[in-house]
Formats: C-alpha cells, structure tokens, sequence
C-alpha cells in the first residue's frame, strides 16, 4: 500500500504546535535526545492502536518515515530562514 501524503490541515499545525510548547513548558531543560525518546516511545504505542484490518504494518512504518522527513524538512526550512546569526 503506497503512503498517501497529506498537507497538514490547520488542526494538525495547532496540535503540532501545542505539543511543542508543552515541551518547552515542562521540560524546558530536558535534553533533546531524551525528549525525542519519550516521543519514539508514544509513536510505538501509537502504531499498537492502529486498526490492523485497515493498514499493513509496512503502511505504518512507511506513513511514520514520510512524516519523520518532513519534520526534518520543516525543522531544516526553519533554521534556513532565521535572521538571527550566532557570527
């Protein structure tokens, strides 16, 4: 089954968004490897809760890697496009 990429909805950016400042709010000095671990252990219960008669596990995997690159996508796009420098 072929991944069907989907634009983010304004929903999902607010959801995004949210679970990003819930981050910075409670675990303002947690390092990243340790917050990216916490993350990696919800997406595995999330992939748990999928409907298996519906998506293949293939499906799964290949729907969590598209949107792994396009966070990291978003995440480069976002560092080409500051102002700010550190020269």
């Amino acid at each position: 089954m072929k991944t069907k990429v989907v634009q983010p909805s304004a929903d999902h950016e607010r959801l995004r968004l949210a679970l990003c400042k819930v981050i910075r709010r409670k675990a303002p000095d947690m390092p990243a490897d340790q917050i990216l671990a916490i993350f990696c252990q919800l997406v595995g219960q999330l992939i748990a809760l999928q409907d298996q008669r519906r998506y293949t596990s293939e499906a799964i995997i290949d729907l969590v890697q598209a949107n792994i690159e396009m966070g990291n996508q978003h995440a480069i796009d976002g560092l080409m496009n500051e102002t700010a420098g550190s020269a």
